[in-house]
């Protein structure tokens, strides 16, 4: 009988391992829905773990900008239906194009590989579509951590408080 346990031992073991061993990583479009349910529920601590380390500080300013929504607002987009459209593939980058019900529009994500894993890739361009940076201050060069004046990097239409 020891001889048997022995070998449901090791064939418990050995399938433990191929099975951590295989582990899929998630493909990009799953991780941009992911991503962007994660928002839709302003969990922007989960949205985090989705996006790279340079767009920790964009979701940090998108879910300010959440917090001043008002109910009905809220609600249209927890309530929005998204699916993927388009996806496309090229190396370490891809894009994914996502159709959001509430809007009746189509939004196009940037993931980049990091660490092996899709993350996505956000600017500050891609939540204020309509944000010009002042002159002088060039937000794609600026490095990842960069302290500046927030109120600098605000359009006009917004307070700062």
């Amino acid at each position: 009988m020891s001889y048997y346990r022995r070998i449901v031992y090791l064939m418990c073991v050995s399938g433990l391992f191929f099975t951590i061993s295989c582990k899929k990583r998630p493909e990009p479009q799953e991780v941009a829905l992911e991503f962007m349910h994660a928002i839709q529920e302003s969990n922007f601590e989960r949205a985090k773990e989705y996006a790279t380390k340079e767009s920790q500080q964009v979701i940090l300013l998108y879910s300010i900008f959440d917090g001043k929504r008002n109910e009905n607002e809220r609600e249209k987009i927890k309530n929005a239906k998204l699916e993927v459209v388009d996806h496309a593939e090229e190396g370490d980058k891809a894009t994914v194009t996502i159709l959001n019900s509430s809007a009746k529009q189509q939004e196009t994500l940037q993931l980049v590989k990091e660490s092996g894993n899709w993350k996505i890739s956000l600017t500050l361009e891609s939540i204020l579509p309509t944000y010009v940076a002042p002159p002088g201050i060039d937000m794609k060069s600026m490095a990842p951590g960069a302290v500046t004046d927030s109120s600098s990097m605000l359009p006009d239409s917004i307070p700062v408080q």
